[in-house]
C-alpha cells in the first residue's frame, strides 16, 4: 500500500503545531517539534511492506491548493492524519479535499479523535477509520487489514452506513520491540526546540507513560496512559550510538513526559553517557519534587543542559485542585537544586484554570519571578477534551468557547474563572512575557550563563522568539 502521512494546513495567526506537543497552540514562530510519534508510525508501515511518505504544509508552507498538488503527486491508497483538539475544523476540511483529489482511505489518530473517536466520522464523511491512543504501535496492522479492520483492536471505523467501535485496544509493553524512528521519511532536519544550542538536534523518547495525574495533563490520559513503561537502557544507547554515528548528533531533547521519575535509571543512563563517551548537550522533562543533589549531580556530569519544570500556578490551592501532587515550598527546593547544579530550569506557568481568579493570577506571575527559572513557556489552560478538568468544566457548565477552534491559545481562555471576564486574560501572555523577560535580575542572569557561542546565539534567538511572541499575543 502507499500511505501518505500528512500534516496539512492549519490557518491562523502563527504557526500551528499539531504533532507531539501536549500543549496544542499557533505560536509565533516556526520551531515545530519533531513529530516522533508519526516518525515510529512510518518505520513500522515501512517494516510491513507499505511505501511512506510525507507532507507537512506547516512546515513546508503550503496552502491547500499546494498540498493537494504534493499529494496527488504521491498517488496514496491511504492518507494518515494525527488530529487535534484546536485544528480539528481546518483537519476536517482537509481531509474533505484530501480525499476528494486522492480517492485514498483517511484514517486519523490523535487525542481528539481517540476521544471523539465516533463523534470525528459522522461530523466529517471522508474519515474511514479512527486509531484511538498511540496509534503508531497499531497503523501498520490497520493498513495490512483494510478489508478486515474488525479483527484489529483499538479502533473505530465505519462500515457503509454503521459506525463501529471495536475497543480501546491495549497499549505496547515492551517498547525494545518498537523499530527505531525513521528520521529520512519524516525529515529530522525539518524541526528544532525554540531553545536549541547545537545542531545536528534531534528528539527521542526512552518510555512511555506519566505516573502522576495532573487534571490538565492531556497525553497520559488520552494517549499513553498512566503505568510508565520504560525501554531498556541498552536499547536507548542502540539508538543514541545510531544516531551519533549516522547523523553527528551533538544535542538531544529526550522527550519522556518525566524523565526523572526513576532515579537509579537516571543514574545509569548518565554514568553510561560518560562511559561510552557520548560527548552530548541534552534537555528532558521533570518534575521538581523527585530531583535531589545525587542525580542532578550525575545530570550535570553527563551533559545536561536544561531541565523543564511544570510549576503552573503560584496558588497551592489551585495546585491542590489541579492534583499537581506537590507544594510552592517544594517548587522553591526543586528549583534551587536545579540552579545549584548549574543545570538550567525551563519553568512551565499557566493561567485561567476555573479555579483561578485575579488574586491568584497574580500570584502566579509573581511566583514566576521570585523563581526566576532560565526561560519559562506561560500557557493558558486549555482544558482539552480528553482531560479530568474538561469534564469538569462541561459538568460544571463552565464552558466559554463556542467553537474548538478557540482552543488555539490565541483566543483567550476557554473556561470560566472565579472572578474575571474573558477579556481580562486575553492579553495575560503577552503580559507575562514582557514582565518577566524584561527585568534586570533576568537580564542579568541570562548574561551569567553566555559563556560561549552556542548559548550567545540561543540567547539572541530567544530575544526574538519573545518579542514575537508578545506581539502575537498582543492582538
Amino acid at each position: 500500500m502507499r500511505v501518505l502521512i500528512i500534516n496539512p494546513p492549519w490557518p491562523g495567526k502563527g504557526f500551528g503545531t499539531r504533532s507531539q506537543n501536549r500543549i496544542i497552540k499557533h505560536r509565533s514562530d516556526k520551531y515545530l517539534q519533531y513529530p516522533i510519534f508519526l516518525a515510529y508510525s512510518a518505520t513500522q508501515l515501512k517494516q510491513g511492506g507499505h511505501s511512506v511518505a510525507y507532507i507537512d504544509s506547516v512546515i513546508q508552507d503550503l496552502d491547500i491548493t499546494q498540498t493537494l498538488v504534493e499529494a496527488q503527486r504521491k498517488e496514496p491508497e491511504v492518507i494518515f492524519m494525527e488530529t487535534t483538539t484546536p485544528s480539528i475544523d481546518a483537519d476536517y476540511e482537509s481531509l474533505l479535499a484530501l480525499k476528494n483529489a486522492t480517492g485514498a482511505k483517511v484514517i486519523v489518530g490523535g487525542p481528539h479523535a481517540t476521544y471523539f473517536h465516533k463523534a470525528v466520522l459522522k461530523d466529517c464523511p471522508a474519515i474511514d477509520i479512527v486509531i484511538r491512543h498511540e496509534f503508531d504501535t497499531k497503523i501498520a496492522k490497520v493498513v495490512s487489514n483494510l478489508n478486515s479492520v474488525g479483527a484489529v483492536e483499538g479502533v473505530t471505523y465505519r462500515n457503509g452506513t454503521k459506525i463501529v467501535d471495536n475497543g480501546d485496544g491495549s497499549l505496547a509493553e515492551d517498547l525494545d520491540k518498537i523499530p527505531f524512528p525513521d528520521r529520512e521519511i519524516i525529515p529530522w532536519q525539518w524541526y528544532l526546540e525554540a531553545w536549541y544550542s547545537r545542531q545536528p538536534f534531534m528528539n527521542m523518547m526512552t518510555s512511555r507513560g506519566c505516573p502522576y495525574h495532573c487534571a490538565f495533563c492531556l497525553w497520559p490520559q488520552s494517549m499513553y496512559g498512566h503505568k510508565q513503561r520504560f525501554r531498556s537502557l541498552d536499547n536507548v544507547f542502540a539508538e543514541i550510538h545510531y544516531l551519533v554515528d549516522r547523523y553527528g548528533l551533538k544535542e538531544i531533547n529526550v522527550d519522556d513526559a518525566t524523565f526523572t521519575t526513576d532515579k537509579q535509571r537516571v543514574i545509569e543512563f548518565c554514568q553510561r553517557l560518560r562511559s561510552e563517551k557520548i560527548k552530548l548537550i541534552w534537555t528532558c522533562n521533570g518534575r521538581l519534587d523527585n530531583l535531589d543533589d545525587e542525580m542532578l549531580a550525575e545530570m550535570k556530569m553527563s551533559g545536561c543542559k536544561m531541565i523543564r519544570l511544570g510549576v503552573e500556578s503560584g496558588s497551592q490551592e489551585v495546585l491542590n485542585k489541579i492534583r499537581k501532587g506537590f507544594t510552592l515550598e517544594q517548587i522553591e527546593d526543586g528549583m534551587r537544586l536545579v540552579k545549584r547544579h548549574g543545570i538550567q530550569a525551563l519553568g512551565g506557568f499557566m493561567f485561567g484554570f476555573p479555579y483561578d481568579s485575579r488574586e491568584t493570577v497574580e500570584q502566579t506571575l509573581r511566583f514566576a519571578k521570585k523563581l526566576s527559572p532560565d526561560q519559562v513557556q506561560f500557557s493558558i489552560s486549555m482544558c482539552y477534551p480528553g482531560t479530568s478538568l474538561y469534564e469538569y468544566a462541561k459538568n460544571n457548565d463552565l464552558l466559554l468557547a463556542k467553537s474548538f477552534a478557540e482552543f488555539d491559545m490565541t483566543h483567550g481562555p476557554v473556561v470560566k474563572t472565579v472572578d474575571m471576564d474573558r477579556d481580562e486574560l486575553e492579553h495575560i501572555l503577552s503580559r507575562a512575557y514582557r514582565e518577566f523577560y524584561f527585568r534586570p535580575r533576568f537580564i542579568l542572569q541570562t548574561l551569567f550563563h553566555m559563556t560561549n557561542m552556542d548559548e550567545i546565539n540561543r540567547v539572541l534567538r530567544s530575544v526574538v522568539s519573545v518579542l514575537r511572541t508578545i506581539r502575537l499575543h498582543k492582538g
